[in-house]
């Protein structure tokens, strides 16, 4: 009888693990929390992460997002985890400045003004787990390697042009031109002094105008 108690228990035994052992076979992971990185109570240039129960074959990512917009993506290089093993805890660091050691970014550029609110963990390609957070807006704008945003205001000169003022030639560009061709027709068809007549005419008919 306590054979078979025994042998009744074992058999039960293996039944129940056979899941869990399945179950740490496949791909698995989840998002604990995401903070901005601090060393004894001073901030770091980083938002850390944490993952939990993540095993996987090929690939560990983390999509760090702002609303809808993603910012960047982390992979975690190769051989910095063994490839099937299960780790109950797993740190992804996305600093604004550089890159971690473990983890490589996609190229992005951390502004004041958009601040991480949303990480979704990519295991083998799919999809594990989203998490929200809410980072202090002030912490996030004074890490370094954030930047201003760009006001994108457009700066219009204005024609200055009319204030100018005009002298008569420049009002009445064609005076000057005018005068001379008929000057050189006088000269041509009267020839002589009536020619100079006829200059000293156009010439105080000129004055009279200006006047």
């Amino acid at each position: 009888m306590k054979k078979f108690l025994s042998l009744a228990l074992a058999v039960l035994m293996l039944a129940v693990m056979l899941p869990i052992t399945a179950l740490a076979d496949e791909p698995s992971g989840s998002i604990e929390r995401a903070v901005i990185t601090q060393a004894n109570e001073v901030l770091k240039n980083a938002v850390s992460v944490d993952l939990k129960n993540v095993n996987f074959e090929s690939s560990v990512q983390v999509k760090l997002y702002s609303g809808e917009t993603l910012l960047t993506t982390a992979t975690l290089k190769t051989r910095v985890l063994t490839v099937g093993k299960y780790y109950p805890f797993v740190t992804c660091c996305i600093p604004t400045e550089g890159e971690d050691a473990a983890w490589s970014l996609t190229s992005w550029t951390p502004r004041d003004n958009v601040v991480p609110n949303r990480a979704v963990l990519v295991v083998d390609g799919h999809e594990k787990d989203t998490k929200t957070f809410t980072l202090d807006a002030d912490e996030w704008a004074a890490l370094p390697g954030t930047v201003l945003p760009s006001s994108g205001s457009i700066v219009i000169v204005p024609d200055r042009t009319e204030d100018t003022p005009k002298t008569e030639d420049q009002k009445n560009p064609s005076t000057g031109a005018g005068i001379a061709l008929i000057a050189l027709a006088a000269v041509v068809v009267l020839g002589g002094g009536a020619a100079l007549m006829a200059v000293s005419a156009l010439g105080m008919a000129v004055l009279t105008r200006k006047k």
